[in-house]
């Protein structure tokens, strides 16, 4: 393997770690903090479904091999993840509006 296969490896890693944590902050979510700084960020459940997530897809990319499904997978992720926040900010600005 290449360096920037092992790079792109990561990054697909990263792309779904980080949509792990988003999505999980939406399904936390209760009112204005998607992103609270004290206390507990995260549900327990929320928590547990993401890092299974994140688990079953990293295994499924080194499983499989192949960096384009990597690329996909953490592409896919992050705009599913995207599009949920987007989706929840568009329903708080209905309820206000």
């Amino acid at each position: 393997m290449t360096a920037s296969g092992v790079f792109l490896y990561g990054l697909a890693l990263l792309q779904l770690l980080l949509a792990g944590y988003a999505l999980a902050a939406a399904l936390s979510w209760r009112g204005e903090r998607l992103w609270p700084a004290p206390g507990r960020p995260l549900g327990r459940v929320p928590a547990a479904i993401a890092v299974l997530a994140v688990a079953v897809a990293a295994v499924l990319i080194l499983w499989v091999g192949d960096l384009e499904l990597a690329r996909y997978l953490g592409t896919g992720a992050v705009m599913l993840a995207g599009l949920l926040l987007l989706a929840l900010l568009l329903r708080r600005q209905a309820r206000q509006g």
